[in-house]
């Protein structure tokens, strides 16, 4: 069996979180503002399994202001799922979180067109040329586009399988040993997206394992507070476990870590493998539709898996404008692992 993360992305209100309740039978809005506005606000987390495939899923929110929860559960995704609503077609978030899957690299992807069954076949028609044109050039040009309602359960088959199509195309050297279900001899390395306490069992950790295995007992580096921590217990998306691998959702109980001690950001490694840093060479590109150019020593907020901090950018004195390439410096305000 393969093992994939596959992250939503989309404008609010286009449906992705009934989308994945449709397809898992799970609410992933657990918060109690999240019931009471409708809205998702932070990530949510379940599995799905198709059978040759089982995906971890991560749901995004879609409004603009928490666009920094969308891109610390965008970072560790192989699989984006899409979702456009035919009643409103493109929107803002539905541009801003696409540049910003291609900018991450993901390389692999379905469109699901959600409340197909709100339009007439005209107006759908011309919401399908309207999202061809959106993806022309992006690496979900030839993905596939799926009409979907989530209320009647309308070509959600159809969206298992073009899922499952996509996760056979999926092409990463660097990950093949871990889609086709063998190990991953590289350090482990979980960015936590997630902490909390659990009765009885102390602090609890969730992410996205992004390579490397563990197992329960072994002991681990949280970085950037250099703390030796032992694994007590594991699940992988969901169930209890004795091993946690790279490509699957995972909750880590820590023995004698404080909440406090740990937050969103924090880095899970293989001890002595990743150094924190405040500094980091980089090749920056500019989107195209940037209104404003990058200039010499710019404060801006970095992304670093699911790590944000504030920065400020070091370039060789000229502003960089929408479109362009360049190598900088950028020195952090905090450490982060990279």
């Amino acid at each position: 069996m393969a093992h994939l993360v596959l992250g939503t992305a989309g404008h609010i209100d286009h449906g992705k979180t009934s989308l994945i309740r449709a397809l898992t039978g799970v609410d992933c809005d657990r918060l109690p503002e999240e019931k009471a506005r409708g809205i998702t606000i932070d990530l949510g987390f379940t599995s799905l399994d198709l059978g040759e495939v089982q995906f971890g899923v991560v749901d995004v929110p879609g409004h603009e202001r928490f666009v920094h929860n969308m891109v610390a559960g965008a970072t560790g995704i192989d699989l984006a799922l899409l979702v456009i609503a035919c009643d409103d077609s493109v929107m803002p978030q539905t541009v801003e979180h696409l540049a910003i899957l291609d900018l991450l690299g993901i390389r692999a992807g379905v469109i699901a067109l959600t409340k197909r069954d709100l339009v007439d076949d005209e107006h759908f028609a011309l919401v399908r040329e309207e999202v061809e044109e959106l993806v022309s050039g992006t690496f979900l040009e030839n993905a596939p586009v799926v009409p979907v309602a989530s209320t009647t359960g309308l070509g959600l088959e159809h969206l298992r399988a073009a899922l499952i199509d996509a996760a056979r195309n999926v092409v990463d050297e660097g990950d093949s040993d871990r889609l086709n279900g063998g190990g991953d001899a590289r350090p482990f390395r979980m960015p936590v997206d997630r902490a909390f306490t659990l009765a009885g069992h102390g602090t609890v950790v969730t992410g996205t394992v992004r390579s490397g295995a563990t197992h329960t007992g072994e002991t681990l580096q949280l970085l950037p507070a250099s703390l030796d921590v032992r694994i007590r217990s594991l699940q992988t998306h969901g169930v209890d476990s004795e091993a946690a691998g790279a490509g699957r959702r995972t909750a880590v109980n820590l023995a004698g870590v404080k909440l406090d001690d740990v937050a969103r950001g924090d880095e899970l490694t293989t001890p002595g493998c990743f150094e924190p840093t405040r500094r980091l060479l980089v090749k920056l590109q500019t989107l195209a539709t940037e209104k404003r150019p990058l200039k010499h020593r710019q404060l801006v907020r970095l992304h670093v898996a699911a790590r944000e901090v504030t920065a400020r950018i070091m370039t060789d004195g000229e502003p960089l404008g929408p479109g362009a390439e360049g190598y900088a410096v950028v020195k952090c305000a905090s450490p982060v692992i990279a």
